[in-house]
């Protein structure tokens, strides 16, 4: 057995063991010690996998069902619930700055707001952690949410982030210039002028 080409197969083309080891019509065991005698780390990382068939994926489907998921009944640590919404963020935000606002989901409504289409180009670390600060406490933005929640979480009651005075007429994407309101009122808002919106929003919507 060539225990260059095994080397090779595993280090640079990145092949898992198991793979190398049906190239080479043996098991992955002795392919392992093979490995780790030429000083080989035998690791996951950044392996190539070879693709399930599809009667793979229907045993593995088979074998799935009714099956309980580990997580059913259980409650995930809510450490763990704030490391994972850090990984998904888009800029480097320190856990610790998460976990000091204690409801989670409120955070993830704020979190949306941002990651939405272009809306995230405008924002850096620094600006995002202003937003929370604003916003998580912020008046209006509390009465929208528990409408939202209220509303079984319909979209029309979703809190969404308006520019006060609007781009299209000169309005910024500074935080003075934000604030929150449903989506069924930012959505007839438009391009008002708050005056405008304040006088069009008493004298037909009642």
């Amino acid at each position: 057995m060539d225990e260059k080409k095994i080397v090779y197969a595993y280090t640079v083309e990145r092949k898992t063991l198991r793979m190398v080891a049906d190239e080479f019509e043996t098991n992955h065991h002795r392919i392992k010690r093979i490995l780790e005698k030429n000083g080989i780390e035998i690791t996951q990382k950044d392996r190539i996998h070879k693709p399930f068939t599809e009667e793979h994926k229907r045993k593995i489907s088979q074998s799935s069902k009714g099956r309980k998921s580990y997580w059913q009944g259980k409650k995930m640590p809510k450490e763990t619930l704030y490391k994972n919404m850090a990984a998904h963020l888009k800029w480097n935000v320190p856990l610790g700055f998460l976990m000091q606002y204690e409801d989670i989901d409120r955070l993830k409504v704020l979190n949306r707001m941002l990651t939405r289409g272009r809306v995230s180009e405008h924002f850096n670390t620094a600006s995002y952690m202003a937003f929370i600060e604003k916003f998580y406490d912020d008046k209006q933005f509390k009465s929208v949410y528990a409408d939202y929640i209220g509303e079984r979480k319909k979209k029309y009651a979703a809190p969404s982030l308006d520019h006060i005075v609007p781009l299209a007429r000169g309005g910024t994407w500074e935080l003075n210039n934000l604030q929150i309101l449903s989506w069924v009122e930012n959505h007839a808002k438009v391009d008002f002028m708050p005056d405008e919106w304040e006088y069009i929003k008493h004298k037909y919507f009642k």
